[in-house]
């Protein structure tokens, strides 16, 4: 697959620190949040692999890492988690693969952001 050429301004806006009300809270079913929340992708990133196994199914499943990737800018984040909904995986292998896709994520937006470009 291949990744669309990010310029530097737009990967430090993907990284940006989000206000409390546009972080994202992790819930392992409707109702029952988990107390954890993620105020810009290095925290999600650092946070999603020790998370419940059954919440990265239940937020996968719905599409709210969509749409919080998507709400932060980040199209082909966006994308490599939509391949991982219905996909008949365990919730443990399923949050190591959302986990592997976001911090090799956060790694290129980091050094894209940090770049003379």
């Amino acid at each position: 697959m291949s990744v669309k050429k990010i310029r530097r301004d737009e990967a430090a806006n993907t990284l940006r620190t989000l206000p409390p009300d546009k972080a994202f809270h992790f819930y392992r079913e409707i109702g029952q949040p988990l107390g954890v929340t993620a105020k810009n992708l290095g925290e999600f990133a650092m946070v999603v692999k020790g998370i419940d196994p059954s919440s990265a199914k239940f937020h996968v499943e719905r599409g709210d890492f969509e749409g919080w990737f998507r709400m932060l800018g980040d199209k082909s984040l966006t994308d490599q988690v939509a391949t991982l909904r219905g996909k008949n995986i365990s919730p443990e292998e399923l949050r190591a693969k959302l986990s592997s896709a976001v911090k090799l994520r956060v790694d290129q937006l980091q050094k894209t952001a940090e770049s003379r470009q």
